[in-house]
């Protein structure tokens, strides 16, 4: 009978706590059309759902925004920062409007949507972390090597420092003129590709936002920085004459990393003298013809603690490339697949062609071995000469850049 009687218990306990099945829901919480975003500048940020509804006549009677710092009470509903209270809209985009929101803080949100019978239903919680909003918060230097526009080799940045406190998180804020790479304890930090995106860069200066509170640690810290041209110092020939462009200089950058420790106090490590600089195996760097890597130039652990930088010169400053300084708010180039050659066509001891079935934007991956000194060309085209070899006609003068000038020609 006791058997019975607990089995019956559970059973009604099980259902008493089921949850209802709603016909309708709210998803794809974003915030300016990204899914849970670090660094938003804007004032009146727009955060948007998706209804998922496959009724007939399906539709989005009202909506109700919440939005809080604190998450546990927003999935409570208790009174925090925004209730945007329950709007007469099929409206599924819409723009913040509370209280001004603070700079570099997390705020969580949820909506709540009425169907078509009215029956109402609570999405799942979704964030954002505001950044900058604006210039004033902005402490650290503008830093770059000391040499000109000119000089093909790319600089490499490193600084260490100590974390004497247990960490609860950490964001790297960087601002760079041309393009960057960051590597914190000897480990490249997030997935993006060719950040910042292009720019009018004396008149708009993006920043990016990176989340970096795994790569830290309690104790000795580094922080690496290498620097390409991109669009900003474009060396060869370019279309649209951008070898000729107003703002062309050597890359620079402004960097920010601000750590929050477990008892609440915070620390910001800027760039500024305290940075070194020197030139590593990237030896040229182009957004049309690539880069050259000599791997005999490569530095062991230079972004990583305990590296002996004694050699390094000193940074210097520069002044900001613009005075508008704004946050990167897109979906970032990332690598989203692999290809693998469709065939191989030897052409002689020397020279192999790789079809890989389809034009597209990536990077070459190849395992090789051979003696020091070897040089490995890899050349991309879209089209092939009778012989076999590859056709670079379509793309040559600028591929090879400037051919009366040599300085800027690369060695292929």
């Amino acid at each position: 009978m006791r058997r019975i009687l607990l089995t019956t218990l559970l059973c009604i306990a099980s259902n008493t706590y089921a949850q209802p099945k709603h016909n309708c829901s709210a998803v794809q919480l974003t915030c300016e059309h990204l899914v849970n975003p670090l660094g938003i500048d804007a004032i009146h940020p727009r955060l948007s759902w998706r209804l998922e509804d496959q009724r007939k006549g399906a539709v989005q009677q009202a909506y109700q925004i919440l939005l809080g710092q604190d998450s546990l009470a927003l999935l409570k509903e208790t009174k925090d920062s925004w209730d945007s209270g329950k709007q007469f809209s099929s409206a599924m985009l819409v723009p913040y409007n509370g209280a001004q929101l603070k700079p570099q803080t997390k705020y969580y949100w949820k909506v709540k949507i009425w169907d078509k019978d009215g029956v109402s239903t609570r999405s799942e919680i979704a964030s954002f972390e505001t950044g900058m909003m604006g210039m004033d918060l902005w402490k650290g230097k503008w830093i770059s090597d000391n040499k000109d526009i000119h000089a093909r080799e790319t600089p490499y940045f490193r600084r260490e420092f100590k974390a004497n406190k247990q960490i609860k998180s950490a964001r790297a804020y960087i601002a760079t003129a041309g393009l960057y790479e960051l590597s914190i304890n000897g480990q490249r930090v997030g997935d993006h590709r060719l950040d910042p995106m292009y720019t009018r860069f004396d008149r708009r200066t993006l920043y990016v936002v990176t989340d970096v509170t795994q790569q830290l640690q309690k104790g000795e810290n580094a922080i690496g920085v290498v620097l390409g041209n991109g669009w900003y110092n474009h060396q060869p020939l370019a279309v649209w004459n951008f070898d000729k462009a107003p703002w062309r200089a050597r890359p620079t950058f402004c960097l920010e990393l601000k750590i929050v420790y477990t008892d609440g106090t915070t620390e910001t490590i800027v760039s500024d003298k305290q940075w070194k600089t020197a030139s590593g195996p990237i030896t040229y760097n182009n957004i049309y013809t690539g880069e050259h890597y000599d791997a005999r130039l490569e530095i062991p652990n230079w972004d990583k603690p305990k590296y002996d930088d004694s050699a390094w010169p000193a940074v210097q400053y520069r002044n900001a490339p613009s005075a508008h300084i704004v946050s990167q708010q897109m979906v970032p180039i990332r690598l989203v697949k692999s290809y693998k050659p469709k065939s191989v066509t030897k052409i002689d001891q020397r020279t192999y062609v790789f079809d890989m079935g389809q034009n597209m934007a990536g990077i070459t991956k190849i395992r090789v071995k051979g003696a020091a000194g070897t040089m490995l060309r890899i050349k991309h085209g879209e089209r092939l000469q009778a012989d076999g070899h590859l056709d670079q006609s379509n793309i040559d003068v600028y591929y090879r850049g400037d051919k009366e000038k040599s300085l800027f020609r690369p060695i292929y």
